[in-house]
């Protein structure tokens, strides 16, 4: 079976969306389909190898110039391909650019429009090579932003499309108006066009249901999967006598490191007499224009005589991420959104690390369904210091979450499950397209629950 794969690119960062579709997708190749990624608006980050063309579509410079100037609407594409060089495009990712919805509106609505934006010239690029490099099975798109290339795709290939549902919800809100209600206007009736949706989370089917306004037995349950390779097993060496506590997450307001940053001052502030010392490592993605952020939280700490308490480790490959969560006790990463993929908190239950997370969809039922973490209110420091010193003080308990941690990530997360109900998802909807217009999708509960 042979899948075309279309994902975003995360210019450069490290995106857990991104995450689950690279890793997916060498699991599906190890399953046996040929699963080609092609990648849009930026490199893929990977840990290993993309099966896929050595190109971009989409690429962000050409998509950028051709919104913004009618001249790069005909440039011959010989020009386009300079433009879309991976090298190009990452050395422009280094400079932490970042895909901030408040300043996409009007961008994201011409993408969306598809051979009625000003992009089309990259929906034709995209469409020829499919239509050139065929036949394909299933088309399979990463997230339901990049509806748009349905119009112009479905005119060229008798193919069923899947869609995963990744958080473009969280994106579309935040877009200014008229942008926010165009955008969702234009992606309910791209989702028509889309024979199944795939969610990680049962929470996350419904809130997107609603969002598309397609029926909730349309969208099938895959959990992201892990690869399970024997890296994240074990416990790192690191000095003895200290409770680690690792948030591991982009750098930015929205995944709340000055919530746990109070907390932290909090709970170090009230660290009983021969209690474990309280440490703070953080690692993930820091770009200059969260500096001013990062500097805020690490101030916190400073003024309050703990800036030797906090240690960083930016933008780490895949063996550092795994040797970081290794040394680690606790993993708290109070976001103040859901999060539909939860890449980050599986990484840490593959590290056998105890959960400690907000009560916000997706990471309330990984919570509760693995037995492996601690809920706490949202947005409540003191409840996140009482919770972490619960944990630091009652070694029995912190255990016994790091065994449920290790026998989730290895039971319910494994890559191969993953992939295995992924291709089950794919060979029926190439056995029951009916077409671009479908309403529903029936079997849905029998392969959910396959």
């Amino acid at each position: 079976m042979r899948i075309a794969y279309i994902a975003a690119g995360a210019a450069g960062s490290y995106c857990g969306a991104c995450a689950r579709d690279v890793r997916i997708c060498a699991a599906l190749r190890e399953a046996g389909c040929d699963a080609v990624v092609f990648p849009l608006y930026t490199p893929l980050r990977a840990d290993g190898h993309v099966a896929g063309p050595h190109r971009v579509f989409y690429g962000a410079i050409n998509v950028y110039l051709q919104h913004r100037l009618s001249l790069f609407r005909r440039t011959p594409r010989s020009l386009d391909a300079l433009l879309d060089a991976p090298l190009l495009l990452r050395a422009v990712s280094r400079l932490g650019v970042e895909t901030r919805p408040e300043e996409l509106g009007e961008m994201t609505v011409s993408v969306l429009r598809g051979p009625d934006g000003r992009q089309r010239k990259e929906l034709e690029k995209l469409t020829d090579y499919l239509a050139g490099n065929g036949p394909w099975d299933v088309v399979n798109l990463s997230n339901s932003l990049l509806s748009g290339i349905l119009p112009g795709l479905r005119s060229r290939l008798d193919v069923p499309v899947v869609c995963n549902l990744q958080g473009e919800d969280d994106f579309v809100r935040r877009l200014p108006e008229p942008h926010r209600g165009r955008a969702q206007a234009l992606m309910r009736e791209h989702a028509r066009s889309v024979d199944t949706f795939v969610a990680s989370f049962p929470g996350y089917a419904d809130t997107m249901a609603t969002f598309l306004d397609v029926p909730r037995e349309r969208i099938h349950i895959v959990p992201p999967g892990l690869p399970l390779d024997g890296r994240a097993e074990g416990t790192a060496s690191r000095p003895d006598g200290s409770f680690r506590i690792a948030f591991f997450s982009r750098i930015i307001p929205r995944k709340g490191l000055d919530l746990l940053c109070e907390a932290f001052c909090r709970l170090a502030s009230e660290e009983p007499p021969g209690a474990l010392r309280a440490v703070l490592a953080v690692g993930g993605q820091l770009t200059h224009h969260y500096s001013g952020y990062w500097k805020s939280c690490r101030r916190l700490l400073t003024d309050r005589g703990l800036g030797d308490r906090l240690e960083l480790l930016d933008n780490p490959d895949a063996a550092a991420r795994s040797a970081f969560l290794r040394g680690c006790d606790v993993f708290c990463v109070p976001s103040r959104q859901h999060e539909p993929t939860a890449m980050a908190w599986l990484e840490a239950l593959e590290a056998g690390l105890p959960l400690v997370a907000p009560r916000r969809p997706c990471l309330d039922e990984l919570v509760r369904t693995s037995g492996a973490g601690v809920l706490v209110p949202p947005d409540d420091p003191q409840a996140l210091a009482r919770t972490l010193a619960r944990l630091r003080d009652n070694r029995q308990e912190t255990e016994r979450l790091s065994r449920a941690a290790r026998r989730t990530a290895r039971v319910r997360f494994a890559a191969g499950k993953a992939a295995r109900a992924t291709a089950a998802l794919y060979r029926e909807a190439a056995a029951t397209d009916p077409g671009p217009e479908r309403a529903s999708l029936e079997g849905a509960e029998k392969a959910e629950n396959r």
